[in-house]
Order: structure tokens, then C-alpha cells, then sequence
């Protein structure tokens, strides 16, 4: 009789998960000898060391569609046998503390992962849908904290401009970004930035949205849910003789205006932030609020954008001479930039010169990029901004006034990026061509 041959194993570890030590320790005894537990150690094995973020199986009726997120950006797997994946779903859901029984239901579970000694949370949700069942699972690959706008990429000169703006007496800086685009990382990088050791600041957020403490920002807490709103507890902040207040959120245009008078009669500095692509959606975000436009355009001192690109992996990037309607259209004089570089995408089947399989890169796994970097906007208020503001704060008009002004937008630092080898045109006109 014929021996059922067993897969190979990656190098891969795991521990349970469970409410209780024993609880854990039992769910990964009966995963380990399970059908469906090497296509599990595979599908992590490779999450792993793929970089990826979270990963989506939705489970078909004929089979299971699978996308990675890596550096925010989705690919698409080769697809799953279902019945293969059900007996990897179900012990992916043993694993974690789950009941594999339930494909209807949402159910949450927490497990790790140990890779060449490093651990890494795994967290699986499974929800039922109209088509079958969607589970996601996100690893996470304990990025060190990027609590520095230098950390996250900004220039030093560009630095220096924020550093001094944010060292005055008084004035309203807003910061401006999207979800997964660096809204939250500027946020903490601005923060950072401050000099909290000889001035006193303070961060007012709401309960429901807290977000992890910045050190040396005493935090005061409002509860919307409560009917609270950010100056609930203005009073009581304010007999503590602040410096610098930031507040995490510009509800209303009341609360807009409320900032700016707080601004200019205690004359400490205000940081706030909203979500916009860029400085210029950002002013007219606020004019969207319908706030007393004098007082604000009155305020308002500098506005601070990012957005995220990836860079190219520097293993496998290949070099190409631009020709010279590129460097024309990116607005980069002839001969300053002799090459460029494009991603090294992987693509199975491939062979060299001499007939042998061309492997993925052992860098990037073939994707062409390794993680993401910042570029920044520091648009400064001033007299001629405050003027185009006032008469028309709409997105086209203040966008032409961007022109006269040569001021330095978020493409501008991007195309930068792309002639220092940093990241690709492509990659450049995948972020911008972006509908936000």
C-alpha cells in the first residue's frame, strides 16, 4: 500500500490562542496534525516573509479567491481549491481560538506566529457574506514607531520650516493627510516635532478615537457619545496655563472658529488636522465648514500635507535613461537627471539566457517595491494666500494661484523622489491618477 507523502513544512512556529493558557495549548495540539494545517503554515510562512499587511480569502462556492495588501497596495493570488481551503480555514480558526463550525457568523481570533525567531500577532476575522464567507487575517510585523517627520522622510530644509513655525508664541498650523496615506503617522510626527520640554502641551481628543499617547502631551478626553464636544473642558485646560493645544479633530465650523479665538485671545499655538489629499483640498475643506472665513484666514498660519509612496527595492530596481519629453512633463531641466529606475515585478515561467528559471527576488519577493516613505507639503499662510482665500476658496482657483505662487506641492517632492531612485514614475502616477 502506497505511503500518503507529507507536504514539507516552512520554517515556521505557532502558538495558540485561546482565553486561557490551557485553552491555547489544546487548540494547537489539534491543529498540528490536521488535514488543513500545512497549507496553514504555508499561507502565514508566506505573509511573513512577503511583508504582507492583511490578507482577504473570499471562499466561493468553486473556490477561494485570494489578495494581499502589501505597502497598501493589493495583488491577487492564485486562487484556492475550496475544498483545500476549508480544511485550512478550519484549522486557521482552531488555531486562533475559533469555532471552525461557524461560517456565518463574525468571529474574531488572535494567534502568533515565530519566523527565524521573531514573533509575529496574527489576528483572523471571518464574517459570512452573500457569496459564502470572507475571512482576513492581518499580521503584525512590529514596525518601529515613526514618531519624527525625519523618520517618516521629510527633508531637512522643509523640516526646519515646520520646526520654526511650530516653535512660535501663537498661530494655527493644520495638518492634512487620508486614511492609510499617513494621516495618522503626520499627526504624530507634528507632535513630535514640538518642543515639548520647555513649553506645556496638551492634546484634546475625543474617548471613542483615542489614539496612543505622544510623550510630554498631556492628553484631556471628551466623550461625544456623551454629548461632550472638544471644548467641554476648555475651562479647566485652560488653568493650566497651556502653551500649545492640539486638537485631534475639527468636528464643526463653530469648533473651527472657536480654535481661532482661543488662538488669538490666550495667544498659544493650535494644531489641528482634517483629511485631505493635499494643503489646497485642505483650505477648502475648511471653507466647507462654513466657519467666519476672516477669523480663520486671520489664523491660520501654515498647513502641513503627506501622502505615501513606495520605494523601490534597491536589489533588483533597473535602471533606464529617461527620454526627454519625461523629464519635460516632470519639469526637470535637460541633463540633470541621467537615469531613472523602474520595480523588477516577478512574473513565473521566466528564464535567463542560459535556460534556467529566473527566481523572485529575495528582497522584495518580487513585488519590486520595500515599503513606503513620506512625501510631504508645507504650504506657509501668507498675505497673498490669506487674499486668493478670502475671495475664492475653491479647489481650481486656489490650485491656479499654486502656479503664479511656484509654490512646492506633494508632486513636486514626489517627482524629486523619483530622480534621487527613491520610487518610480509609476508608482508616482499610481498615487496621483488616484481618486480620493
Amino acid at each position: 500500500m502506497a505511503k500518503t507523502v507529507q507536504p514539507e513544512l516552512p520554517p515556521i512556529e505557532f502558538e495558540g490562542g485561546g482565553e486561557t493558557i490551557e485553552a491555547k495549548t489544546v487548540n494547537l495540539q489539534m491543529v498540528l496534525p490536521s488535514v488543513g494545517f500545512p497549507a496553514l503554515a504555508h499561507l502565514i510562512f508566506d505573509l511573513v516573509v512577503s511583508r504582507v499587511d492583511l490578507a482577504l480569502l473570499d471562499y466561493l462556492p468553486n473556490g477561494v479567491v485570494v489578495r494581499f495588501q502589501i505597502d497598501g497596495v493589493w495583488h491577487d493570488q492564485p486562487p484556492m481549491d475550496r475544498e483545500a481551503g476549508d480544511y485550512m480555514l478550519a484549522s486557521l480558526k482552531q488555531l486562533v481560538g475559533t469555532d471552525y463550525r461557524e461560517r456565518r457568523a463574525r468571529q474574531e481570533g488572535k494567534a502568533t506566529a515565530i519566523v527565524q525567531f521573531k514573533k509575529y500577532p496574527v489576528r483572523v476575522v471571518s464574517q459570512g457574506v452573500s457569496s459564502g464567507e470572507r475571512v482576513a487575517i492581518y499580521v503584525d510585523r512590529k514596525r518601529a514607531a515613526l514618531d519624527s517627520l525625519g523618520q517618516m522622510g521629510m527633508r531637512p530644509k522643509m523640516l526646519e520650516e515646520v520646526r520654526r513655525v511650530l516653535g512660535q508664541d501663537e498661530g494655527f498650523v493644520l495638518c492634512c493627510g487620508m486614511p492609510s496615506e499617513g494621516y495618522t503617522s503626520l499627526w504624530r510626527g507634528v507632535l513630535g516635532t514640538c518642543d515639548r520640554y520647555v513649553r506645556d502641551h496638551f492634546l484634546v481628543e475625543d474617548e471613542a478615537f483615542a489614539e496612543p499617547e505622544v510623550i510630554n502631551f498631556s492628553t484631556v478626553r471628551y466623550r461625544s457619545r456623551a454629548g461632550e464636544k472638544p471644548f467641554t473642558h476648555m475651562a479647566s485646560l485652560l488653568l493650566r496655563e497651556p502653551h500649545v493645544i492640539a486638537f485631534a479633530e475639527i468636528p464643526d465650523g463653530e469648533t473651527l472658529n472657536n480654535m481661532c479665538r482661543l488662538m488669538r485671545e490666550k495667544h498659544i499655538l493650535v494644531i489641528s488636522r482634517l483629511m485631505a489629499a493635499h494643503a489646497i483640498e485642505a483650505l477648502a475643506r475648511l471653507a466647507a465648514l462654513k466657519p467666519d472665513m476672516r477669523l480663520v484666514v486671520d489664523s491660520l498660519s501654515a498647513v502641513i500635507g503627506t501622502r505615501v509612496v513606495r520605494k523601490l527595492c534597491t536589489k533588483c530596481r533597473q535602471p533606464f535613461e529617461p527620454p526627454s519629453e519625461m523629464l519635460q512633463r516632470l519639469g526637470i531641466p535637460p541633463g540633470r537627471v541621467r537615469q531613472f529606475y523602474t520595480a523588477t515585478v516577478f512574473q513565473p515561467g521566466q528564464v535567463d539566457e542560459n535556460g534556467q528559471e529566473v527566481l523572485p527576488c529575495s528582497e522584495c519577493m518580487g513585488y519590486g517595491y520595500c515599503e513606503r516613505t513620506g512625501i510631504f507639503e508645507y504650504l506657509q499662510i501668507n498675505d497673498v494666500w490669506k487674499k486668493q482665500f478670502m475671495e475664492s476658496p475653491r479647489v481650481d482657483h486656489l490650485m491656479a494661484a499654486v502656479r503664479q505662487a511656484r509654490h512646492i506641492t506633494m508632486r513636486d517632492e514626489a517627482v524629486a523622489l523619483v530622480a534621487q531612485g527613491v520610487t518610480s514614475i509609476e508608482e508616482v502616477q499610481r498615487i496621483f491618477a488616484r481618486k480620493k
